[in-house]
This record gives C-alpha cells, structure tokens and sequence, in this order.
C-alpha cells in the first residue's frame, strides 16, 4: 500500500490519518524515502510501537508538523533532531514517562503541544517555562502530581493551558498573572487548594475559567469580576465556605455559562454561598446555563428571572428558597432541564410555556408545591354554615330594599299639588338612586367573598 511512497521523495506534507490498515513496520520503511517532510499525520490509526521508532527513519530537519495522536504509541521523542518542530500533538497514546516534558526546553519553536489523555506520571518539571513561544499546552487527563512550578508564568505567550483531571497538589502560583494572553484556562479535577488568587482578575482576555472539583478555600475575589470578557465560569464542588454570593456576577454581560454548585449538603467540599439570588441576576440575558444547587440560598427566586430567554439549563436544587414559581418562567422557550428540587417553594406551579413539559423530578422536595405534574392543588369548599348565613344577609337587604321603595311610591301618590309633586319625585328619584348603589355595593361585596370562598 505504501510502496508508492518510495518515490515521492519530494513530497512535504504527508496526511494518513484513520486509515486502519497501516501497519507500523511497513510505515517505517515507506517514511525513509521522505527527505524533504515538513507535515507529517498519522493520527487515529492505533499504531504500537514506539515513538523513535518512526522518526528515526524519518529526516526530521525542516519538519515542523507532526500529529500522532489516538494510537498507542510509548516511549520518549528525540528533540535535537525536532529542532523546528512547532506543533506537537502525541495526545491518547501510551506515553507514561514524564521526562518526556523536559525535552521541551530544546523545542524553542514550539507553539502548540498536547500530550492529553496519556498516563504521563511524575512532576511538571520547571524546564517547561522555557518554551516561551508556546501558545498551546495540554497535559490534561494523565496521572501528574506535585505542585505547579511557578516558572509557567515565563509562558508569556499561552492562550490555552488545560492541566485538568490530574493530582495536581499546592495552589496556584502568583505568576499566573504574568500570563496576560490567556483565554482558555483549565485546572478542574484536581487537588489544588489554597485560595484562588487575586492575580486571576489580571487575565483580562479569559473566555473560559473551570476550576471545579478542587479544594479551594475562601471567597471568590473581587478581582474575577474585572474580566468582562468570561463566557464560563465554573468553581463548583470546592470548599469556598462561608462566601456570599459574588455581587460582581451581575456585571459579567457576556457570561453565558455559570456554575457555582457544590456537591451535596451532607458533604464537607461543597461551596456554601448564601444570602438571596440578586435581583440584578436575570440582567445576564446571554447566560445559556446557570447552576447555583447545593448552596444555602435563602429567599425568592427573582420574579423577572424570565428575562433570560436565553437560558437552555437552570438547576437551583437543594437551596432554601421560599415563594411561588415566577410566572415569567414562561418566557424561557429554550428552557431543556430544570432542576428547583428540595426548596422550600410554595402554591400552584404555572403550566405556561416549558414548565408544562418537566416532569415531577423538576420539583420534588417543596412540599408545599402542587399541581402538574405534582398532585393537584386542594380545593376549598365554603363550610355549609357560612353559606347559610350569607344567603340570609342577601334575603334580609332585598326586604328592607322592596320596603324603602315602596314607602316612597305610596308617599308620592298622596301629594297633589304639582310643584310638590316635581320636588317628591325628583328626592324620590335621588332616593332610589341610592339604594340601589347601596344595593349593588353589597351585593359586589357578597358576590366577591362567595366566589374566594368557593
């Protein structure tokens, strides 16, 4: 299959990428003729073997793309010989050794490195601040541990940097704040504790900040709110106990995603933010997402939170807010999951718009709540008395009423002359018209107290 290789000597850019029938002795025969190879593939073709084992053959002078990610390839690279290598993708291979890191201080054009999804085991080594060009870094989802070193900072020209899903121990370092072209920053799903620092809220071009599953300690700082340019922020099941919750989330105008749950209230790495929902909240009119459950939010759930039309996800689960379902609940036509389980609501839930469509999970736990899809609200029937009662108040006004009118007819057929009589009828008129204002009041009155008693 790849005999043809033999004579495209000539050839700079090589893309065999999923093609499964490769096989790793044959590429390494066929990859010797290439001299002149600038862009080599050959990811999603599950190749064992080594990594060495195909460069070798390879004359790697002048290559500067090289992507062998999703095989299964271990061992190490060599970097004298990957001297202009600038993008460097070996993720989900087999790679377990993490001197495999320092080799990068000899890659001074690197740009874009991602060794994702490996079993990489070991420190971060402080070589790594030397690749000052890199812009890219991921060492995400292997079995890294220690702390961070604070040399990352020298990385001045790092837009993306996922270290999640580690066993990365110690805080963050200060010099975090040196990297200023930031905007992707992934550090979720791992054991880093400590406070977050303030230095964050110098990373002004941040799009993207996930830190959950750690164990922070603290209050949020202030200074996050000075990145207005967020669209997901995500700090859920930390321990950020005792903070209230952040008033600056209301000026994140573009925060589309934003997670600020713990883990369950009977479990010690949960957040605790506390106090009521700001009724500036439903101003994020481009949130998509919002998860603010196990918390210890207290009061109503804001009456004009249908202001987010937006929103595609809502979970305010395990809180303790107290009140009605907002009507305006009905607004949210993007509404997909919804989550107000054990609160404290109360009355009727509206079956307007998307609320007619959850299902009793939505609500259980607020035992006060009713309706669909929950049991139907109880019915309040007037006690059989007080209708008695109100029936012989309406007969006893419509006697007096008949009497009154009929005194003032038989006075009036008495008076003879004319000028009295004008003057009789019209205070008869007068006289009527009153009664029957004072008739049709009470009657108003009785009709409306029937009507809320029944």
């Amino acid at each position: 299959m790849l005999r043809w290789l033999s004579n495209a000597t000539s050839l700079e850019n090589l893309v065999l990428s999923g093609c499964g029938s490769l096989s790793y002795e044959s590429l390494q025969v066929a990859l010797g003729a290439l001299s002149n190879l600038k862009g080599l593939d050959l990811s999603y073709n599950f190749l064992q073997g080594t990594i060495l084992g195909i460069l070798n053959n390879v004359s790697s002078r002048g290559l500067k793309h090289l992507d062998l990610s999703f095989n299964q390839l271990s061992g190490d690279i060599s970097p004298r010989s990957l001297r202009d290598l600038e993008y460097l993708d070996l993720s989900t291979n087999s790679i377990v050794n993490v001197h495999i890191l320092a080799s990068l201080g000899n890659l001074t054009n690197l740009r874009h490195l991602d060794l994702g999804g490996n079993s990489i085991s070991g420190e971060i080594p402080p070589i790594v601040g030397d690749s000052v060009r890199l812009e890219f870094l991921d060492l995400s989802d292997n079995d890294i541990i220690g702390e961070i070193p604070q040399s990352i900072g020298n990385l001045t020209n790092l837009i993306i940097l996922d270290l999640s899903y580690n066993n990365i121990v110690g805080s963050i370092p200060e010099t975090f704040g040196a990297l200023i072209r930031m905007k992707l920053l992934y550090l979720d799903d791992n054991q880093i504790s400590g406070e977050i620092p303030a230095t964050i809220g110098g990373l002004q071009n941040l799009l993207e900040l996930i830190l959950k599953g750690n164990s922070f300690t603290g209050q949020i700082p202030d200074t996050i709110g000075r990145l207005h340019s967020l669209k997901y922020l995500d700090i859920s099941n930390n321990n950020l106990s005792g903070a209230k919750f952040p008033d600056w989330i209301q000026t994140q105008q573009r925060l589309q995603g934003l997670y600020l749950s713990g883990v369950g209230v009977s479990d010690l790495s949960n957040n605790h933010f506390s106090g009521e929902i700001p009724k500036e909240l439903p101003t994020l009119v481009g949130l998509r997402f919002l998860n603010l459950s196990n918390n210890h939010l207290t009061g109503m759930i804001p009456e004009n939170i249908g202001d987010m039309k937006l929103l595609e996800s809502l979970d305010l689960s395990e809180n303790s807010l107290t009140g009605e379902i907002p009507s305006s609940f009905s607004a949210m036509y993007f509404l997909a999951h919804l989550n107000l389980s054990y609160n404290n609501l109360s009355g009727k839930i509206p079956t307007s718009g998307q609320l007619s469509t959850f299902d009793s999970w939505t609500y259980v736990g607020n035992k006060d709540l009713c309706g669909t899809p929950l049991p139907a609200c109880p019915v309040y029937q007037t006690p059989p008395d007080a209708r008695v009662k109100d029936d012989e108040k309406l007969d006893k006004l419509l006697e007096y009423t008949s009497i009154v009118v009929g005194f003032w007819l038989f006075i009036g057929t008495l008076i003879m002359k004319q000028a009295i009589r004008f003057a009789f009828f019209r205070r008869i008129d007068k006289t009527s018209d009153w009664v029957y204002v004072q008739f049709a009041v009470k009657l108003a009155k009785l009709k409306s107290k029937w009507q809320t008693m029944t």
